[in-house]
């Protein structure tokens, strides 16, 4: 009876822990009587004539019970420990994957925002020359419609001076004979002081004027003078055919230069709206760029997050198992020690 009593003393220090493993640890069998039962029902047999054998072999065989009990806490924490360390290798996996992948699709990003504003800043030089490119066109035919216009006026007054001169000629020729009167000679001789004023030959033409006033004031005598009028005549149509030849080449040359000229600015113009084109295509397609690489980066960080959680949260659950683990193991270690001891004690009586 004292060997029971000292053990029901032994085993009341460690009645909560076994208390605890059979409550927590629902996993490792059904649940069994508890020590404190067990030993009391024993110093109950014994109290009752019960042999020391019997006493011993239920000890024993409750001893194997705990040992059998840890062999499979044992190999269920193996299993356990495998799977969290399965589990924590492929969250590391999946938290590494999703920070590559977040990396790769944030410097993708970066490369089409600094390839899209590198674009936009082309673009907006492009758009720049073009405006200037087409002020240019149009200055260069306002300048050219200039040209043309003086041209045709400078060309106009040249025909309207030879045709005077002609004209002049012919009456001058006819004035000789008795054929044109004095009205007539006044008449082309005010036009050719028009036109001198047209061609700004002013000097020639007033020389021209005066003899036309010295032949018409004379009653004769006037061969010298009507023959140094006529050479002078012919002399200022000749310039004039050689200037209007030479303001027509200097046109032609005018209008080639302008040619060349328009064709390079057009060519040019056009060469910026491709460009343009190209430009605004290629701003498209890093919009879309950035729009795809930013959800992949949402996409990313989002599983980063996920896994990063669902790794915190296997740690814990895996640090909860090692530490179950640990005490399950402490409070069977304690049963062990507590039968060892009441079966030493019941052996000891025995003898």
């Amino acid at each position: 009876m004292k060997v029971i009593a000292v053990t029901l003393v032994l085993l009341l220090a460690g009645k909560a822990l076994a208390g605890d493993l059979t409550n927590r640890y629902p996993i490792i069998g059904k649940s069994k009587p508890t020590l404190v039962s067990i030993l009391t029902e024993l110093e109950s047999k014994l109290s009752s004539g019960g042999s020391i054998d019997t006493a011993v072999n239920f000890l024993s065989n409750l001893r194997a019970s705990i040992d059998s009990e840890q062999i499979r806490h044992d190999q269920l924490y193996t299993d356990q420990r495998n799977q969290c360390n399965a589990e924590l290798e492929l969250r590391t996996k999946d938290v590494k994957d999703a920070e590559q992948v977040l990396n790769r699709a944030t410097e993708q990003y970066e490369n089409c925002s600094t390839s899209k504003k590198k674009a936009d800043a082309e673009l907006d030089n492009n758009l720049d020359s073009q405006k200037a490119t087409d002020t240019d066109i149009k200055i260069l035919d306002s300048i050219r419609q200039a040209g043309a216009t003086n041209y045709n006026a400078k060309k106009q007054d040249h025909i309207d001076a030879l045709r005077s001169i002609q004209e002049s000629l012919k009456i001058l020729d006819s004035f000789q004979s008795g054929g044109a009167s004095l009205a007539q000679m006044s008449e082309i001789s005010l036009r050719m002081i028009q036109d001198a004023v047209k061609l700004k030959t002013t000097n020639i033409m007033s020389q021209i004027s005066s003899i036309f006033a010295q032949m018409l004031t004379q009653n004769g005598g006037y061969i010298e003078v009507f023959e140094r009028l006529k050479q002078l005549l012919q002399n200022l149509e000749q310039n004039l055919y050689t200037n209007l030849q030479k303001i027509s080449e200097e046109e032609d040359q005018s209008i080639q230069e302008y040619d060349d000229r328009r064709v390079h600015l057009v060519e040019y113009y056009n060469n910026l709206k491709r460009t343009e084109n190209k430009l605004r295509d290629h701003i498209t397609t890093m919009d879309i760029c950035q729009d795809q690489q930013s959800a992949i980066i949402d996409s990313a960080r989002g599983k980063k997050v996920r896994n990063g959680e669902i790794f915190d949260s296997a740690t814990r659950m895996c640090n909860d198992f090692a530490s179950e683990y640990e005490k399950a193991t402490q409070v069977r270690k304690q049963e062990l020690e507590l039968v060892d001891k009441v079966k030493a004690k019941i052996i000891e009586r025995g003898s």
